[in-house]
């Protein structure tokens, strides 16, 4: 069980405030749900306290309730993490070319942005293929093995991407993963010249991804759009036959991002 104490302190004497943030981090790590009184019990928090507080987070459209009582969170708390470019949010900017992506390719679309040491799935479009493979909104990732982490880390400033990649862990999940700031560094000016990126069983064996970065008027990267698929099916040589379709698909992203009229 986790203690009380174990709730991060602000240090601002904000108790409740750090108490219902720890509520919804507590509920992002359960996909599952958790009840009222498995929250208490978790965070070692009074029953009334966690009442209250999934009271007004449910009214306020950050938690849902099931026919269980479970509670999980909705998709609220995505939407404000959404980048917002000249008042166009970025999901709404780049479904379109995730539709179109995904009617290209036949396989699953999906628009992610970075959050701290971690990848963030805000959006899918799922393909057309007999066998779908995609994943969910609110899913985290690790950069390091990732398609939409190199396509983000690539096309960020000089200084920041130093910095983001300093604070990575590098775990290596297999041992063709990418596992030192070195070679990881070097493979992130290999997709800034290409204009893509892969990920080929780095984290997931057997499952590749293709992805593009999506940028703003300075040409960093706000996000990313990839595909993705069973190797059988996204193996090397598909890749790079599909590779100006990527490209393609985050010029169209970009594009209607930054309010473009498209060609």
């Amino acid at each position: 069980m986790i203690g009380e104490g174990e709730i991060s302190d602000s240090g601002y004497s904000t108790p409740g405030l750090d108490r219902a943030l720890a509520v919804l981090e507590c509920l992002a790590k359960r996909s599952g749900g958790l009840t009222q009184s498995e929250i208490a019990s978790e965070l070692g928090l009074t029953a009334n306290f966690v009442y209250r507080t999934t009271q007004a987070l449910t009214a306020h459209g950050y938690l849902t309730r099931d026919a269980e009582k479970r509670l999980r969170l909705s998709g609220k708390l995505l939407q404000l993490s959404q980048p917002v470019l000249d008042d166009v949010p970025l999901a709404e900017a780049a479904l379109p070319a995730m539709r179109w992506l995904s009617g290209e390719t036949g396989e699953a679309s999906h628009l992610g942005i970075l959050t701290g040491t971690e990848g963030l799935v805000l959006e899918r479009v799922i393909g057309t293929a007999p066998i779908k493979f995609y994943v969910e909104r609110g899913t985290r990732f690790p950069v390091h093995t990732s398609a939409p982490g190199k396509c983000i880390l690539a096309f960020t400033p000089d200084v920041e991407r130093a910095a983001a990649v300093a604070a990575l862990s590098f775990e290596a999940f297999h041992p063709w993963t990418i596992s030192n700031a070195t070679d990881f560094l070097a493979c992130l000016d290999g997709v800034r010249q290409a204009g893509f990126a892969t990920d080929l069983g780095e984290h997931l064996e057997g499952h590749h991804c293709l992805g593009a970065p999506i940028l703003d008027r300075n040409g960093r990267a706000v996000a990313s759009l990839w595909i993705t698929g069973p190797s059988q099916r996204l193996d090397e040589g598909r890749i790079g036959d599909l590779a100006p379709v990527m490209r393609e698909a985050g010029r169209l992203a970009s594009s209607a991002l930054r309010g473009e009229v498209l060609r």
